[in-house]
């Protein structure tokens, strides 16, 4: 019987891409299970050894390839396999969608030998390094193993992919893609480099905040200014950290916008910025997200205001901490979890207050408070 390294489950009712891979890995001493689609993958994972990677198609009968992903993932015992998709070569907008759920990569088909050899490599080596890292870890960063380390990966690969993506196109077919074909791959790149940006911004930030770093920048870098002109600065910003719904409607309701707040405007118009995405991704598409801003006696308070599924009783003590994403399992959700934390912590950092007030299937609404110069 020979001994193998590695087990590989390959998913593809094509029964010629299956033998073809099959005599591409079995040679390099790589176990080959094959299934015809999802339903049956399913059923050999649950009766079998889990493999070390999973190559599947997209287009299959019964269950497709992301409803299979989606199956796979939904299990906490295989949540760290890698999961690699096989598509044809200009099935762009599936390949889209499948990373925007978070697949760890793609082949094209037909397969090539090096490039097939490489991402099995990579995938494999990267879930040892991770889990190497979680076990050793386990007693005092068990969260870390569940939760932290699937949005961390999750939100590093989804990028980082598409980008891959976009340089393999151009590569193969940049001489021949039409307007619109350049057109969607450039839009390709720049959300997945606006999400890297904006991921790198939010690690920036905290380890300023945790180093004491940003609390003397504000303290030694604050000017007056008004709130007003942050705001809407912000608002474009937020646009870039929302993946969806970036033209959203914007409303905004002002009286008196005299009086100027101290700050330091960089990091908090990023505060804004991280309350507004929040906004713009949870409120229906039909309904606008709403901005006020009041002038007080003492104080400039600024509202946002979104008509959103709004947060559960149960679940608003998370709101605020770290790494934390109310029902993330229930929403087409990115990042890390950082955003309200960064935001209530710098705007409370400026010396003013945050509030947030949430109803189930009613809304959200965050309030900051500045004193007034």
């Amino acid at each position: 019987m020979p001994t193998y390294e590695r087990h590989i489950l390959i998913v593809d009712n094509d029964r010629q891409v299956q033998e073809t891979i099959r005599g591409l890995l079995e040679p390099r001493q790589i176990q080959v299970t094959t299934a015809t689609d999802g339903q049956e993958a399913l059923r050999e994972m649950l009766t079998g050894p889990p493999p070390d990677v999973i190559i599947s198609a997209l287009e299959m009968p019964h269950m497709n390839g992301l409803e299979f992903f989606q199956a796979v993932r939904s299990n906490e015992e295989w949540t760290s396999i890698p999961f690699i998709i096989l598509t044809e070569h200009g099935d762009k907008a599936s390949i889209r969608k499948a990373m925007m759920l978070g697949i760890d990569d793609y082949l094209l088909k037909p397969v090539d030998e090096e490039r097939l050899s490489l991402v099995i490599y990579n995938r494999v080596k990267r879930t040892q390094e991770l889990t190497r890292y979680a076990e050793a870890a386990h007693e005092t960063l068990a969260y870390i193993r569940r939760d932290m380390a699937r949005m961390f990966t999750h939100e590093l690969r989804t990028p980082l992919v598409s980008l891959n993506m976009v340089v393999e196109m151009l590569t193969r077919h940049g001489g021949s893609l039409t307007e619109d074909d350049t057109r969607e791959l450039i839009d390709t790149m720049q959300t997945g480099v606006q999400r890297l940006n904006r991921l790198i911004e939010q690690m920036v930030l905290l380890i300023q905040l945790d180093t004491g770093e940003l609390q003397k920048l504000i303290q030694e870098a604050s000017r007056p200014g008004p709130l007003w002109d942050a705001l809407t600065a912000a608002v474009s910003q937020a646009r870039t950290f929302t993946y969806r719904q970036r033209d959203i409607e914007v409303q905004y309701h002002h009286g008196n916008l005299s009086g100027e707040i101290m700050a330091e405007w960089k990091s908090l118009r990023h505060a804004l910025a991280e309350i507004l995405s929040n906004a713009m991704a949870f409120s229906p598409r039909d309904r606008p997200v709403v901005i006020t801003q009041r002038r007080e006696e003492r104080n400039i308070t600024l509202s946002i205001t979104d008509e959103g599924p709004g947060i559960p009783a149960d679940r608003r003590a998370d709101l605020f901490r770290r790494f934390n994403q109310v029902e993330r399992e229930k929403h087409d959700q990115q990042g890390i979890g950082m955003g309200l934390y960064l935001a209530k912590t710098i705007v409370e950092t400026h010396g003013g207050t945050l509030d947030l007030k949430t109803q189930v299937d009613q809304g959200t609404t965050v309030t900051v408070s500045f004193p007034v110069l």
